[in-house]
């Protein structure tokens, strides 16, 4: 191998001592301006990295929040429509706020789903993924509980479902939270670590500065204490917040990262501060709701049982009575129906008030529901003597006029009263019999006051039975339809029949009308009856025609709570076209007091279905309270003369005046006058003599079968062309 001599001293010869200091300096320089420029770059991508974590964060803790806050806003809205579905109804009740609480349950998932994207903890994922699995099941068991409270007979299995989702949605409640702690956490935790870097960032820039020079150092110690204050600063300032002092605030006016942080850490603060206080006024007015009437303030029946736990507990201890009232408004729902809603919540407001202002300062007065207030009267004397006064100003109180607007309403009570111990042995016992106490005091003519009887009870429980009863009749195939016919005054022809209701209790046999219609109109269970009677009339009129019987019209009797159906216009319409039968023969029978209800509105659907062919006659006239002026509007076809003034006639001259008096009127405005309840030749002679279109009793026919429908119209028949017959007889003779 050849080697070539190679000489390095020259490099070294050629390099003075100043030059190689000079290079080693600028080697140092350079390095250390190589240094200095890599902590520069570093330093901005750890600032940026601080940023877009801070930013994520505190996303991520307030995107939590915000879902608490949905949660507690749809238990609002839950509790909203269950307070008003007792006085609304469930299916208006929802209409009103279930939208409100699916609209809050649905900002809540889109939370969810946002934490979902900014977090990659899977256990912080899992817990999103539960939160949401329960939200479905919370909100399908409250629509089901909806559904269900919605239906008749359906109550124990409501309750059942609420208890479900009311247990799922407190563990919703606690999920969210403890998602909120967690995410909060996490955002203390990073800006911890932040303060960390940051700490040693400034430590790094201290140590380059010092080694390039002495101003170096002192800048980067006057750098770092500069950092080392806002570190103290945000320090203080998490512990403040940490102990609960959401009110605290850290100094931001600084532009660098400590100031981005420092204003972070106001704005998570702020925010904490507005959501600890929106939450203390929601529960604060949560449990006001939960345990007050929302129309009255009153307290309501949960805060009333409370009360009552009270007063007895109090009774038993210092050996005194306690008492119960149960007051029901008399008329409360007639002026309720003609004078609105708004009316009706107006006038329970004013009762509320004077009720609370007859009471001492310890008694309780709370509503129940619709026009039910019950009373509790503490610390009562072993005599009872108070009892009787105090019941005495509440009737004299309710009695008292109200002036609603341009209108004065009078109204009374009826008051039931039990007391403790006799009466009851807890809030349940005392409350029950307080309100069979009122249902006499109604029976027994009202603007009264009855204390508890046990014979009540039974009252009560045979009106239970027989509400029940009724309502499972239809299906059961229980009611029947019996028809009384309308007889022409001058030939003797069948021109109608009335359709009148039976029912064939299968325990109590034949149940009268008189007993089963107002618990049906009471109920609301006269409507589906109601719609019930019209198809089956309409059907057997059509199928009398089908068998070859002269055609005639079938009256058809309409309630007041059927007649303000929004569907009854419907429900006419379909009757007719599911029958066949021609709108003529079918004639409704209302009464002067069902109309003059809302007058105005009851012309708008007489005329509608006027329109489709419908006839109308105006039943037991004489004894409402009609005006004329009112009357002549009515596009009706008969006035029906009350039973009332025919069952005297002839021996009673009030009722003959009466009679000719309705007949004279009826002829001049141009309607037909049938009299009701005719069973005498005197009567009949009386009413043709006068000039009565028609007749309906039991001279002629009682209420019969439709099967003996038929026989009586022919008979009728008959005997009119034999009167015919033997006119013309006499005439060509």
């Amino acid at each position: 191998m050849i080697r070539f001599p190679i000489d390095l001293s020259w490099g070294r010869r050629m390099r003075s001592l100043r030059v190689e200091i000079a290079l080693g300096f600028g080697v140092v320089i350079v390095l250390m301006l190589a240094l200095g420029a890599a902590f520069y770059l570093s330093e901005q991508r750890s600032a940026a990295a601080i940023d877009k974590l801070l930013n994520s964060d505190n996303r991520m803790a307030d995107l939590s929040l915000r879902s608490s806050l949905a949660m507690y806003k749809a238990r609002d809205a839950e509790n909203e429509l269950l307070l008003s579905a007792d006085r609304l109804g469930v299916s208006q009740a929802s209409e009103r706020s279930l939208p409100t609480m699916q609209n809050h349950l649905l900002d809540m998932r889109e939370y969810l789903a946002s934490l979902r994207i900014l977090s990659a903890d899977p256990q912080f994922r899992s817990q999103i993924d539960q939160i949401e699995a329960q939200i479905h099941q919370y909100e399908d068991g409250f629509l089901a509980f909806i559904e269900r409270r919605g239906k008749e007979g359906r109550l124990g299995s409501a309750n059942a479902f609420r208890q479900s989702y009311v247990d799922t949605a407190v563990a919703i409640e606690a999920s969210v939270e403890a998602l909120h702690t967690a995410a909060t956490k996490r955002a203390l935790q990073t800006h911890s670590d932040v303060e960390r870097a940051a700490k040693f960032s400034g430590w790094a820039a201290i140590a380059v500065v010092a080694l390039a020079t002495l101003l170096a150092a002192v800048v980067a110690s006057i750098v770092s204490q500069r950092i080392t204050d806002s570190i103290a600063q945000l320090i203080a300032f998490s512990r403040r917040v940490a102990a609960g002092d959401f009110s605290a605030r850290a100094q931001h006016g600084r532009a660098d990262e400590f100031g981005i942080l420092a204003n972070a850490m106001n704005q998570m603060a702020e925010s904490i501060e507005n959501s600890n206080v929106l939450l203390e006024t929601s529960a604060d007015s949560l449990k006001h709701q939960a345990t007050h009437d929302v129309l009255t303030g009153l307290p309501n029946r949960a805060l009333l049982e409370d009360r009552l736990k009270q007063a007895i507990s109090y009774a038993d201890r210092y050996g005194r009575l306690m008492t119960v009232v149960f007051i029901n408004l008399d008329g409360f729902k007639l002026v309720n129906d003609s004078l609105s809603h708004k009316a009706g919540d107006e006038l329970l407001k004013v009762m509320a008030e004077r009720m609370s202002q007859c009471l001492r300062s310890g008694d309780t007065v709370g509503r129940t529901g619709g026009d039910e207030f019950v009373i509790v009267l503490y610390d009562q004397p072993r005599d009872g003597t108070q009892v009787v006064p105090a019941l005495q100003r509440l009737l004299e109180a309710i009695a008292q006029p109200v002036q609603i607007g341009a209108q004065g309403v009078q109204l009374t009570g009826s008051l039931g009263v039990a007391t403790y111990p006799a009466d009851g042995v807890d809030a349940d016992a005392l409350l029950m019999n307080a309100e069979a106490a009122t249902y006499r005091a109604k029976t027994s003519g009202r603007n009264n006051f009855q204390f508890y009887a046990a014979e009540m009870n039974r009252a009560i429980r045979d009106k239970l039975a027989m509400r029940e009863g009724l309502r499972n009749a239809i299906a059961r195939g229980e009611f029947h339809l019996v028809y009384q016919p309308q007889v022409d005054m001058r030939s003797g022809q069948v021109t109608g029949v009335e359709a009148l209701i039976r029912w064939q209790h299968p325990e109590h046999g034949l149940v009268s009308p008189v007993e089963f219609i107002p618990l049906a109109e009471e109920t609301g269970l006269i409507v589906p009856i109601g719609e019930w009677v019209l198809r089956t009339a309409c059907f057997q009129n059509k199928a009398w025609q089908d068998s070859g019987l002269p055609a005639f019209s079938v009256s058809v009797n309409v309630s007041a709570r059927q007649f303000r159906e929004r569907t009854l216009i419907e429900q006419v319409a379909q009757a007719l076209e599911d029958s066949g039968l021609d709108a003529r023969f079918l004639e409704l029978e209302l009464t002067e007091s069902l109309v003059m209800e809302d007058l105005e509105k009851a012309l708008l659907s007489m005329k509608a279905l006027r329109a489709i062919g419908v006839q109308f006659s105006v039943d037991d006239f004489g004894v409402g309270y009609s005006s004329l002026s009112a009357l002549k509007r009515f596009p009706i076809a008969r006035l029906k003369i009350d039973r009332a003034f025919v069952c005297n006639i002839p021996d009673d001259e009030e009722d003959k005046a009466i009679a000719k008096a309705i007949i004279s009127l009826g002829h001049e405005l141009h309607l037909k006058v049938i009299a009701e309840g005719v069973e005498s030749e005197e009567q009949l002679e009386f009413l043709r003599t006068n000039g009565c279109d028609e007749m309906q009793g039991y001279l002629f026919s009682p209420p019969v079968l439709p099967t003996e429908i038929a026989p009586l119209v022919k008979h009728a028949l008959v005997l009119h062309m034999q009167a015919e017959g033997a006119a013309d007889r006499a005439t060509s003779v």
